[in-house]
């Protein structure tokens, strides 16, 4: 009984799955008020359970060297700790050693998962996580997209709190949590989760239990539920996210696993602007819609009222759309002061501690956050040319990878849930130049940006495993990729 007990306590030790799980959902817990702190402190300990899997798997093995592009990712780090050097200690040395400690698990733990689905029990053990993290998200963003409107319709005020501001925020819905972009963004996650759910296939082999209409209405209603909350944030950046997402996955249903010959590219061209418009007139039109109908729904009975004096309801109503009417929401002025302080240190960068010291020093004190709301930005102000360019360097070997992975001309694939998860990879790539992304960043948004990247590699493993057809786009490549694969016909 102690043996058992012990191997259990071993296997849960060592639980990488169990570690990303727990670690990213506390992560969406970080975000809600009131319950933040304990947490931020519960995603302390946790790290150090990551940490220590970490050592054990990768470093102790050497099993660092199996992760794709690896010399990039520590090339990167390195660049960091140059910088950090150089910088020397000051006020946010701590803040730079610990965005430091931060990459080595957001690198291998989460995007360099795919090395433990190197077998046939490996994979189906990632996608066994895959589904059981999907299930999480879309029941506890149901139970807190519900518990948000419960206090928009009974609050209906701004509440203040340590972090932020909770149910609305200047015309905002934040619900309870304490940002309305964090709550976009989480939801469109969610969102996501529940477009893996809803592969029939994937849920199907998963769990062992076919996708029936009854296990279909949670999804659903979870689904829905998230859009309408995302309308009623006004998140511009998560809007643009949708879009970019739902335009990339229909353009790989449309396209993906066939021969397109290069004289359709024009067409496709076109076809593939004219369906951006639609998709993004479209959604704005129902977010305008969604948030004239909550605002009609929260408004007091039409009372007799006296036309010359003040009626309070008319001035506090909640309208759901930005005070701040400009369409860049500051980001304009954030690129323009990123750009001054790269102007000062462009070689090594400044590190991600230093950014509000150098920010309002070349910008005559007017440096209003400590970050720019633009990845792309961050990495480059924070490592510097140098990082920038290692960075972009691992980022552009897997993009490429991975277009010519997805558009092999293998049916299989389209069954399969790697178009989902490159479709995420593409959107987010597009809303990092408008949100804190990509590394410097310990949120929810960061971390589950690279586990779907280890989620989309662990799919690459897997078809570039078996034969097929490379380069769908250019029907010569085809031909010649087919006549050196052992089967010359497709799968």
């Amino acid at each position: 009984m102690v043996e058992q007990s012990s191997a259990l306590k071993t296997e849960l030790r060592d639980n990488s799955s169990a570690f990303r799980i727990a670690f990213v959902i506390d992560l969406i817990v970080c975000q809600i008020g009131y319950i933040s702190v304990p947490a931020i402190v519960a995603a302390v300990f946790l790290f150090f359970w990551g940490a220590a899997i970490f050592f054990r798997k990768y470093v102790y093995t050497l099993n660092i060297k199996k992760v794709n592009y690896y010399g990039w990712l520590l090339s990167f780090i390195a660049a960091n700790v140059v910088t950090v050097v150089i910088e020397g200690y000051d006020r946010g040395f701590w803040l730079s050693i610990g965005m430091i400690l931060y990459l080595p698990m957001i690198f291998f733990m989460f995007y360099g998962l795919h090395i433990e689905a190197e077998t046939e029990e490996g994979r189906r053990r990632i996608y066994k996580e895959i589904y059981t993290l999907c299930r999480i998200m879309m029941w506890l963003s149901l139970v807190i997209n519900i518990l948000s409107l419960i206090s928009l319709y009974t609050i209906g005020q701004s509440v203040s709190y340590a972090f932020g501001y909770l149910v609305v925020y200047e015309n905002r819905f934040t619900g309870i949590y304490f940002n309305p972009n964090l709550m976009a963004f989480t939801s469109f996650c969610a969102m996501f989760c529940c477009h893996i759910l809803w592969q029939g296939d994937f849920s199907e082999k998963t769990s062992g239990k076919p996708l029936t209409k009854r296990r279909r209405i949670p999804i659903v209603l979870s689904a829905g539920l998230n859009l309408a909350v995302i309308f009623l944030t006004d998140s511009n950046a998560t809007m643009l996210i949708i879009v970019c997402y739902t335009i990339t996955y229909v353009c790989y249903r449309l396209f993906g696993g066939k021969e397109i010959r290069p004289g359709y590219a024009v067409k496709w061209v076109l076809g593939l602007i004219a369906l951006f418009v639609a998709v993004a007139v479209s959604v704005f039109a129902v977010r305008s819609v969604v948030q004239t109908s909550a605002t009609q729904t929260m408004s007091p009975p039409e009372e007799s009222i006296n036309v010359f004096e003040t009626n309070d309801d008319e001035l506090n109503k909640i309208t759901f759309e930005h005070e701040n009417k400009n369409i860049d929401s500051g980001r304009i002025k954030l690129f323009k002061q990123g750009v001054n302080v790269i102007k000062h240190h462009p070689i090594f960068g400044v590190g991600k501690g230093e950014i509000t010291k150098y920010g309002n020093r070349y910008n005559d004190n007017k440096m209003k956050y400590s970050d720019f709301h633009n990845g792309y930005l961050t990495v480059f102000v924070c490592s510097g040319a140098v990082g920038f360019i290692l960075f972009m360097g691992f980022a552009l070997c897997l993009a490429k990878r991975m277009i010519s992975d997805l558009f092999a001309v293998k049916p299989t694939i389209r069954s399969d849930i790697f178009p989902c998860l490159a479709s995420f990879i593409a959107a987010y790539c597009v809303y990092a130049f408008f949100e804190k992304t990509l590394v410097f960043d310990a949120t929810f948004m960061v971390v589950f940006f690279w586990l779907i990247l280890g989620y989309a590699a662990v799919c690459m493993v897997r078809y570039e495993g078996e034969s097929y057809r490379s380069c769908a786009f250019f029907s010569g490549n085809v031909r010649r990729a087919a006549a050196d694969s052992p089967e010359n016909t497709l799968q």
